[in-house]
């Protein structure tokens, strides 16, 4: 696809300086841009690299400076201008429409609306219910009793166990299983006993979830995860974890159960989350932080166990100064029993 500059200057507003007419069919990074590809500019710190720049066009922000040659499209946020652009070209998404004849489809209480499209080899059990413009690609298996939305893309190879409610504009990577068993598993004083798990998954509005991510049946009731919820690749979100609205869940984060996690909260890489914790609104979990303990809203935390942010970097920053400061102790005392045995000398 491509278009004329004048024509997606209509499409994100802003002031347009150069050819109107030229034509660009793809985004990429100032510095891999070619000509006929769109590029951005976040500050005036990047004005060599954009000088420098093979795109037709960079985005740049209003107190750009101009530049001689190129064309430039001014806007207040030239970074989400430009993500805006980036949806315009991306073609990465799967078209799918219809049922391929190869899947396999129960009779009893199926419901799939005209617009949805199911790929090849994708099994469908009993009472499940496909909304509008919603996609499964191929080798998909989906459960019985799910509910998935409205515009949902589910990708390939996902496993959708019983028992599981997706929302609307739902997105789901290649891999991923929700609705697994839940671990649960007691002591009879000779072996351990599984815990049965009843209870299902809820997916609220506009998630996204990444490759090869496993959640977890609650016990009773429901494991939710709240509109707006971005969830990265490899993550494990265990049974009855309830979270909150557009958290930020990065890769490697495991969540055991029954933790709750409040409205925007974010869980860099390989954070580690112990049972029955509750994180705040606004709270954030620094890369590699054991939580064992809860966390208050807009708190940052670090470390293992977790401790405010500030202190984990004081006492960081504390640990090279420890063998000069083993050394002036070390003398003190010393200078302390030499004086302790002269004292005692005067005796």
């Amino acid at each position: 696809m491509k278009m004329r500059l004048v024509d997606i200057q209509q499409h994100v507003g802003g002031e347009l300086f150069g050819d109107a007419n030229t034509l660009v069919g793809g985004v990429n990074s100032l510095e891999l841009a070619i000509p006929g590809e769109i590029a951005f500019a976040e500050s005036d710190k990047y004005l060599t690299v954009a000088e420098q720049s093979n795109a037709s066009i960079v985005i740049v922000p209003k107190s750009f400076p101009e530049l001689d040659g190129k064309n430039i499209l001014k806007v207040d946020k030239p970074k989400e201008i430009f993500i805006g652009i980036m949806m315009l070209f991306d073609d990465s998404g799967v078209t799918l429409t219809g049922i391929h004849p190869s899947a396999a489809i129960a009779e009893k209480n199926v419901s799939i609306a005209k617009s949805a499209g199911i790929a090849a080899h994708v099994f469908i059990q009993e009472n499940v219910t496909i909304g509008a413009n919603s996609t499964i690609d191929s080798n998909t298996h989906i459960a019985h009793d799910v509910v998935i939305g409205e515009h949902c893309r589910i990708g390939p190879n996902v496993t959708i166990l019983s028992k599981v409610t997706l929302g609307h504009n739902v997105t789901i990577h290649a891999g991923t299983v929700i609705g697994g068993e839940g671990f649960g598993y007691f002591w009879d004083g000779q072996q351990q006993k599984k815990v049965p798990q009843l209870g299902g998954v809820i997916i609220e509005d506009n998630v996204e979830i990444g490759c090869n991510v496993c959640i977890d049946r609650a016990t009773f009731g429901m494991t939710r995860i709240g509109k707006g919820t971005k969830i990265d690749n490899l993550v494990q979100i265990a049974h009855n974890n309830d979270i909150g609205e557009h958290c930020i869940i990065v890769s490697h984060v495991g969540l055991s159960g029954s933790v709750t996690l409040g409205n925007r909260v974010t869980l860099a890489g390989q954070v580690g989350i112990a049972d029955h914790i509750t994180m705040g609104d606004g709270s954030t979990a620094a890369a590699r932080t054991g939580i064992s303990k809860d966390v208050q809203p807009n708190q940052v935390v670090w470390g293992a166990p977790n401790r405010p942010i500030k202190q984990v970097m004081r006492e960081m920053a504390s640990i090279p100064k420890l063998p000069a400061l083993l050394g002036q102790v070390k003398n003190i005392l010393k200078r302390l029993s030499d004086v302790e045995k002269k004292l005692s000398g005067l005796d």
